[in-house]
């Protein structure tokens, strides 16, 4: 009985995940306007809140790439290094 509930469930979890990540997405972007406003509003300069906004993405999205993308990661060669330094470079 059980098992019959949760196969029916699933199509409609499936279905709704777009919806999901985007109302997530919405209350970060919600999140992040507030807390922007209120450290301006404090005198945070405008040049240094996208450095630290930057530096606490990069803290949040570490572990999920390197737990997540473990395995499908490719070998850093030096040729893979060199390319993306030079791409860093055109940037």
């Amino acid at each position: 009985m059980e098992d019959q509930n949760v196969k029916r469930a699933m199509p409609l979890v499936t279905k709704l995940k777009p919806y999901l990540a985007m109302v997530s997405l919405q209350f970060g972007y919600a999140g992040m306007y507030v807390i922007s406003l209120v450290s301006l509003k404090h005198g945070m300069s405008h040049f240094v809140l996208p450095v630290y906004r930057h530096a606490v993405a990069t803290l949040v999205i570490v572990p999920f790439a390197l737990i997540l993308e473990r395995k499908t990661r490719p070998k850093l060669t030096i040729s893979t290094f060199l390319k993306i330094m030079v791409l860093g470079f055109l940037v």
